[in-house]
């Protein structure tokens, strides 16, 4: 009938499998999964073909693709093969009896390994540049995500005498870093909670409801709480700087040109940690959004080189606080608190 959806091949499914179908598409398929007790069992029998012949993925991210964006096991395509070879077509002469003399299940067998190969080769191609296209779209959108921040935080700024972003108070109930968000709630200029959300960030299935200051203030401690762990949302904010002494927000008409907002950085910097760790948008790397407007992408060096480098989320001292002076700038998570400036 022409209201139903059509039946997606074996190819489509296998694309569905291996994760290389649009968002979607993805939808598509899971809701007629959800429909037909025949296509999931035929996503079953696919995965049990596909499964023998998967090998694991090279553990070392600077021999293959980046975490997150492996394409096929190496060696798929010839196992495929392989496979199918010790299963060849039997030779069958034509006549009246051979429905009765080649088994239906023999036939679905062979035609679903045939199926299983032709898509595997297709994707062996095409699934590595969808992923990375992918992975750059959504390096693009958090990209976005920032430069329409920074624009609320600029517009921030103008309408004050200071013309100074949010500060963090040096103490108090409005001591942490993602106070940015709820100071931008308080002046309308939050238009989007998406903004806070960086697509590539395991938390971009929550949407946390923003409160204006007095709302936070009014608030029981356990509601505190969470919005102070959840308000900055997946970015990193600006710890305010010690200019002379004195605790103070960046200003919009400073001539330094420092970060702003940026990815938030991947761990805890108190922690042990291994290269691993600064695995982010699939890469080496993080935005950063600075003074100026643009947009950085910042691929990060080795642990041991990290001293030698100008760190957007380290100070001077390399201490995860607020700047020495008005051109050195260190980012933090929605959580963390500024130090007092006395």
């Amino acid at each position: 009938m022409s209201g139903q959806q059509p039946i997606p091949s074996d190819e489509t499914l296998l694309g569905y499998i291996l994760g290389g179908l649009s968002d979607p598409e993805n939808a598509e398929i899971e809701e007629l999964l959800t429909r037909s007790e025949s296509l999931r069992e035929r996503l079953r029998d696919l995965r049990s073909m596909l499964e023998p012949l998967a090998d694991e993925p090279s553990a070392d991210p600077e021999l293959g693709p980046p975490p997150g964006l492996t394409g096929p096991p190496p060696g798929l395509i010839e196992q495929t093969m392989a496979a199918i070879s010790e299963h060849p077509i039997p030779q069958y002469t034509v006549c009246e009896s051979y429905a009765a003399e080649v088994p239906s299940n023999r036939v679905a067998w062979l035609d679903s390994l045939v199926t299983l190969a032709a898509g595997i080769v297709v994707l062996s191609f095409a699934l590595p540049g969808i992923l990375r296209w992918r992975e750059s779209a959504r390096q693009q959108e958090c990209a976005e995500n920032l430069r329409n921040l920074g624009s609320a935080l600029s517009s921030f700024a103008l309408f004050q005498p200071s013309h100074r972003l949010p500060a963090i108070e040096p103490s108090g109930p409005l001591a942490f870093a993602g106070v940015y968000s709820i100071r931008l709630q308080d002046n309308d200029l939050l238009e989007s909670k998406r903004w806070l959300q960086c697509p590539n960030e395991s938390s971009t299935n929550w949407l946390v409801s923003i409160p204006t200051s007095q709302q936070y203030v009014d608030a029981p401690e356990s509601k505190r709480f969470v919005w102070r762990m959840l308000a900055g949302g997946d970015y990193a904010y600006h710890m305010g700087s010690i200019v002379e002494g004195k605790y103070q927000a960046p200003s919009i008409e400073s001539p330094a040109r420092v970060a702003w907002i940026g990815d938030r950085w991947p761990v805890d910097l108190d922690q042990p940690l291994s290269d691993r760790d600064f695995e982010h948008h699939g890469t080496r790397g993080l935005n950063i959004l600075y003074s100026d407007g643009s947009v950085q992408w910042l691929k990060l060096p080795k642990i041991q080189e990290l001293a030698s480098i100008d760190h957007p989320y380290l100070n001077r001292e390399l201490k995860q606080a607020p700047g020495i002076g008005e051109a050195d700038a260190c980012l933090g998570p929605s959580h963390l608190l500024p130090i007092r400036a006395d």
